[in-house]
């Protein structure tokens, strides 16, 4: 197989993407037979990704008219590839497929970069209208780089991929040329402060979780409880389903002076066409409690949530029983505004009355003002 004329090399700011020949197969096997890359490109364990796949996959991704494929370099170096396929004129759009296939590059925003590159090719010079992709649910970091590009979330296809240990959700995203992306759009974000630093929450965060909260006293009122470091991580990953489908986002606590997991806290119920949204879940570990972590992780996310995210309103709720709960709330500067009585069936079976707290746009800069000083004492 020879390379095809149409397809063109590509230039982004710190890759370059050249077409992909049957020179590259080399490449592709390494890839394709790395554990890691298996694991989140494919959900596939360990196994080799041998000579026929890679030509037979090369094959598929340089079909004129229908597909193409490039590798990706950054600094000469070949890390991965990019392709599109299943072109469909008539309706001007495509399917997409990116990977970076040198895990010590993971995190250095070269695949958003190649991902650009890319879409700005489709839409400009094929004049595609609607580009798509699909990812497995757990490959959080992909997830949210497609998002940060413009991919919007269509859908989860339930057990959509089969696997050698069973079946994992498959999610459909897509980018539609000209659509704007919501106002209220928030998305994983790190955000630093003096004391604490609150990081996205992460799957490798389950073992830190575990110890940091594993106290009666911290799941009085919250259910249900997660047990051991395996409940934790069906406890992340749930809030990282939640993610995918934009209505949370956790955050890990992160004590600053010794890189300690602390503790974890998340934006939940987000309304985007009502710019609002509520701080909850939050537990901190007994070293953490009585200290300024509360404060400054509070000011952290409601200064995100007015001052970047642009909210109109951002809420808190508790358990009516958790007396101490709202009156740390209300030290905030949080307005009281009424009980949800009987608003949940917890996981005992009792009903639960919660109590709910506001904070307005108006009012931010007097709650402000109350958590710097806080801060200062």
């Amino acid at each position: 197989m020879t390379t095809v004329a149409a397809v063109p090399l590509l230039r982004g700011e710190r890759v370059v993407l050249r077409p992909m020949t049957s020179a590259d197969t080399p490449l592709l096997m390494k890839w394709g037979s790395n554990p890691d890359f298996r694991h989140y490109q494919w959900a596939r364990t360990r196994g080799v990704f041998d000579e026929a796949d890679a030509r037979k996959w090369i094959e598929r991704m340089s079909r004129p008219g229908d597909s193409a494929c490039w590798v990706l370099e950054h600094e000469g170096r070949p890390i991965g590839f990019a392709n599109y396929r299943d072109h469909h004129p008539k309706g001007r759009s495509a399917e997409i497929g990116i990977g970076i296939g040198e895990p010590d590059l993971w995190g250095r925003h070269l695949g958003r970069d190649a991902l650009t590159t890319l879409i700005r090719y489709l839409f400009d010079d094929l004049d595609l209208h609607r580009v798509g992709l699909s990812v497995v649910s757990f490959n959080d970091r992909a997830i949210a780089m497609y998002k940060a590009v413009g991919f919007e979330v269509e859908g989860i296809e339930r057990d959509g991929v089969g696997t050698e240990d069973g079946f994992v959700d498959d999610v459909k995203m897509a980018i539609v040329k000209g659509r704007p992306r919501p106002d209220f759009d928030p998305r994983p974000v790190t955000l630093a402060g003096e004391h604490v630093r609150l990081a996205p929450l992460r799957m490798e965060h389950a073992p830190a979780l575990f110890e940091a909260g594993d106290e009666d006293e911290i799941w009085l009122w919250m259910q249900p409880r997660p047990r051991g470091v395996e409940g934790c991580r069906r406890y992340i990953r749930w809030a990282l389903d939640q993610q995918i489908l934009g209505t949370q986002l956790p955050f890990a606590v992160i004590r600053n002076s010794d890189d300690t997991l602390v503790g974890t806290t998340r934006y939940a119920h987000i309304d985007p066409p009502n710019h609002t949204l509520e701080i909850g879940y939050t537990l901190y570990g007994k070293g953490a409690r009585r200290t300024p972590v509360n404060t400054e992780c509070k000011l952290l996310l409601l200064r995100h949530a007015f001052e970047t995210l642009d909210a109109n309103r951002v809420w808190l709720q508790t358990d009516k029983r958790n007396e101490r709960s709202q009156t740390a709330i209300a030290r905030l500067g949080a307005t009281k505004e009424g009980e949800l009585r009987n608003e949940r069936i917890l996981p005992d079976g009792t009903l639960r009355t919660s109590v709910i707290f506001g904070i307005t746009k108006d009012e931010w800069p007097s709650v402000r003002q109350r958590l710097l000083e806080y801060l200062a004492r």
